[in-house]
């Protein structure tokens, strides 16, 4: 819809997609359910609808950051690189999910679920923790109040009391850590970088198999990512 320009039929649309026309109907009564798409009924068309533009502004309040974070982020994939193989993320918070902007593989990459685009449950992840940590306590409460939390592995928080406890242990060591809770066999590091009013802008991590966890020393793998996140804390107004 965007390429075209202007609102178009469902029709064009499955051509141009090369859809059957009730795939592509079921796909845009979807878009317009969230938001991302509306029906002009007279007109028998669709067009671009405010969740479009929304995520469009909140490109464009991202790209700084993801600006100053790309090469943050190569120079700690590349420096921890030399002791094992990581993956760097940078991922911001969205509403109770960590969603993720940037990615940085070596050529010899990790599988991992996460990528750029990627939502998960800030609740499992290092980087979203980290985040989480740095919210006042309304704030978490707000967002996991009478919620069961969802869980990937069965490892990880399962409620609001044992989040809370879980971001206080985090919050005075400065990291966060989770071990086997997004994927079996895997761990994630992750810090917060804040601005100058010492709220969370995003979240950086690094995730390297479990068992790597053993031949390093966590204090100096997680100095590594505080640093990182202090200097682009700091670019951001940030002095703590």
């Amino acid at each position: 819809m965007a390429e075209i320009g202007q609102p178009a039929t469902a029709d064009r649309l499955a051509k141009k997609l090369n859809l059957p026309r009730s795939s592509c109907y079921q796909l845009l009564e979807v878009l317009k359910d969230n938001g991302f798409a509306i029906h002009f009924e007279d007109q028998k068309r669709w067009g671009l609808g405010l969740a479009v533009w929304e995520l469009g502004s909140a490109y464009q309040r991202h790209e700084p950051l993801e600006r100053l974070a790309t090469p943050v982020l190569n120079k700690l994939v590349a420096e921890l690189g030399k002791k094992t193989a990581v993956v760097g993320h940078l991922g911001v918070l969205d509403g109770s999910d960590v969603l993720y902007l940037l990615e940085q593989r070596p050529l010899r990459s990790l599988k991992l679920v996460t990528d750029v685009g990627v939502r998960l449950p800030a609740h499992l992840t290092a980087s979203g923790r980290a985040m989480l940590a740095n919210l006042e306590q309304k704030q978490i409460a707000a967002s996991f109040r009478g919620r069961e939390l969802s869980q990937r592995t069965g490892i990880g928080p399962k409620n609001l009391l044992e989040l809370k406890q879980l971001l206080e242990m985090e919050r005075s060591r400065g990291y966060s850590l989770e071990v086997d809770e997004v994927s079996m066999g895997y761990a994630s590091v992750g810090v917060a970088i804040l601005d100058h009013l010492r709220h969370p802008i995003a979240g950086l991590a690094i995730t390297l198999q479990s068992r790597e966890l053993e031949k390093l020393v966590l204090s100096e793998l997680a100095a590594v990512l505080i640093k990182s996140a202090e200097d682009l804390s700091r670019k951001f107004g940030h002095h703590g």
